[in-house]
């Protein structure tokens, strides 16, 4: 094994030595000087006011794919200024068969691929360890989030700011209006990361200003360019307040009616530009989006997102020891809501998150109202952490109460990240540890977990080995299963081949293992993936995979059907083919065969999908 792991760091090695003298030689200065002005424009996508001449300019993007540093087949040129309170950023796509341009997405952050689109990046505070993601498509659908370093966006986050497009024959434009108000930031610190990127959907092509390579995407927050001159911002009075009056009306039978108003109030104020107080009264959640339906066929209760606007702000501020799922400490979700997924009205709640110098704040206290099964209630949550060396922090969390019973909880927790961008040839290298414990009137115990990232281009790879203890319960967080070692670990390889005819090539392998305490494997989940994408935008996915589940007893995976006692091993195979949604009319069509039997019968699938 310790040979294994030797040849294995010596392969990461070459790689990146056979990729990083290209990246060097050709990187060059990425710095903007952004001029204060005392005018603002009319965000119309049309850059047509005179204040955009005194704006500072540049164009000198480069391809990424599918060919990096490449000539791009079109001109990008984007203009910046800022007034005292907003940042504007315009943007102007030229191109040369405007007739061609895929600008029909109006949605909010869909992360679809049929349009022309602009992505550009911020780091407030210079870290390179959390940035802010703002992106438009050609047809005018906005999205906003927020990145962890060596991770996707996460699109619950948004905020208050504005865009829009325009088309004419030379091409189509954007422009941005980013209040401060909107964003946190370092007061102290002039100078912001930065990146833009433009995606050309007809011919595959993503441009990019600042390190335009594969090797490193828009989400690892290596070689990033500069916005210089961001200095005496102001945020206003940094007050919004929101209140909501919902009415209800109901009839029956044609004889009794019910009439009911419900005020509620939500207020946000920025303590300081990095620090920000929420409060909530009579919380209002009629306009939260609806959970996508899912079908548990597993003994383990199925995770849903977070959707209410009062608890996604800033939600990312108690995210704690790398964990997206389980088990974890504090997952809003369970808040308002009892164990029967009934609604447990909120009467007040407060938050405190942001950053204060060195340390990372997250704050919360709610109080439940009485309903016919629970007792009125409060809930606490404290969640600090503080920066180390360049990009490391460390840092603990703590929650008190239950809101899903009447019962007593507590959770405390420690956990660290060390982050380290130059690690092997300028790469990143990340290893995370967290340490839990619990106590319910059931007991007391702990879990521990420990995460080694390699999350660079063409090497992706990522381990992680968990313990839950069989009493360890986070009463305000989420669990899928105690009682279990886990074992996640996942490595992905991208090759390029030099052809017209293939872009890109995947290769991944991931593996899921839980085991009990006394290391007897449960679970096990092995599954390779190849996908090929075209240089037209067309793809083909292939995937194989092993399962095995031990049942120690009957389990009832629906009304009245039994999966009997046993140890259970199948095979499944699939495939998919899909078109690229920029030929306007797409779609893809599938199938996931299974090679054995699936427990104790057949198990077939197909799919398929068609837009527009």
């Amino acid at each position: 094994m310790l040979l294994e792991i030797k040849y294995l760091r010596i392969i990461i090695v070459l790689l990146g030595l056979s990729f990083k003298q290209a990246i060097v030689a050709q990187e060059g200065s990425y710095e903007i000087s952004v001029p204060r002005l005392q005018e603002s424009v009319k965000i119309d996508g049309v850059l047509n006011e005179e204040v955009w001449n005194s704006a500072a300019s540049f164009s000198n993007f480069s391809q990424v794919e599918p060919k990096s540093f490449a000539k791009p087949s079109q001109k990008t040129e984007v203009r910046v200024f800022s007034t005292s309170s907003a940042l504007y950023i315009g943007v102007k796509c030229f191109d040369t068969e405007p007739d061609k341009i895929l600008a029909k997405e109006r949605r909010r952050d869909n992360p679809g691929r049929g349009d022309d689109r602009v992505r550009i990046a911020f780091d407030t505070f210079g870290r390179g360890t959390n940035y802010y993601y703002f992106g438009v498509a050609g047809g005018g659908g906005k999205a906003d989030g927020v990145v962890k370093a060596g991770s996707r966006p996460d699109l619950t986050w948004d905020t208050i700011w504005d865009c829009d497009t325009s088309l004419d024959s030379e091409g189509w434009y954007v422009e941005f209006e980013i209040p401060f108000r909107s964003l946190a930031f370092d007061k102290n610190n002039s100078v912001w990361g930065f990146n833009i990127e433009r995606e050309i959907r007809r011919n595959n092509e993503k441009l990019r200003w600042a390190s335009p390579t594969r090797l490193r995407s828009m989400w690892t927050l290596q070689g990033l360019g500069k916005l210089k001159g961001l200095n005496d911002l102001k945020k206003g009075i940094g007050l919004d307040l929101r209140p909501t009056l919902l009415t209800r009306y109901r009839s029956l039978d044609g004889s009794e009616s019910d009439f009911d108003l419900e005020p509620s109030f939500d207020a946000f104020y920025r303590l300081t530009p990095s620090l920000t107080a929420t409060m909530t009264w009579q919380t209002d959640f009629a306009e939260t989006d609806v959970d996508e339906r899912q079908v548990n066929t597993t003994r383990f209760p199925l995770f849903f997102p977070e959707k209410r606007a009062f608890f996604l702000e800033d939600a990312e501020k108690f995210g704690f020891g790398g964990i997206s799922r389980s088990p974890l400490p504090f997952h809003s979700r369970t808040i308002g809501l009892d164990s029967n997924g009934n609604r447990v009205p909120i009467r007040l709640g407060s938050k405190i998150t942001g950053k204060e110098g060195k340390w990372n704040i997250g704050l919360l206290g709610v109080g439940l109202e009485e309903t016919t099964e629970l007792d009125s209630d409060e809930v606490y949550v404290g969640r600090v952490s503080y920066d180390i060396f360049d990009e490391s922090s460390v840092g603990g969390i703590f929650t008190l109460g239950d809101p899903r019973s009447n019962e007593e909880a507590e959770t405390m927790g420690v956990d660290f990240e060390l982050k380290d961008s130059s690690f092997i040839n300028d790469n990143i290298g990340i290893f995370r540890g967290w340490a839990m414990r619990t106590d319910t009137e059931k007991g007391s115990d702990t879990g521990w977990g420990l995460t080694a990232m390699y999350p660079n281009k063409p090497v992706w790879g990522r381990i992680t080995v968990q313990k839950m203890g069989d009493d360890l319960d986070p009463a305000v967080g989420f669990l899928r299963r105690p009682g279990i070692y886990e074992l996640w670990s996942f490595i992905s390889y991208e090759t390029y081949p030099k052809t017209d005819l293939i872009n890109e090539i995947d290769f991944d392998l991931q593996t899921h293992i839980d085991t009990d305490l006394d290391l007897t494997a449960l679970t096990e989940e092995i599954e390779l993936e190849t996908e090929i994408e075209f240089t037209s935008g067309d793809f083909l996915e292939m995937s194989i995979r092993r399962e095995r589940e031990l049942f120690d007893k009957d389990f009832e995976i629906y009304d009245d059907i039994i999966i009997s006692e046993g140890d259970y091993d199948y095979w499944r195979a699939s495939a998919q083919l899909g078109t690229a949604q920029s030929r306007g009319v797409y779609g893809s069509i599938g199938s996931d065969l299974g090679l054995t039997d699936y427990l104790d019968g057949k198990r077939y699938g197909a799919n398929g999908k068609i837009g527009w």
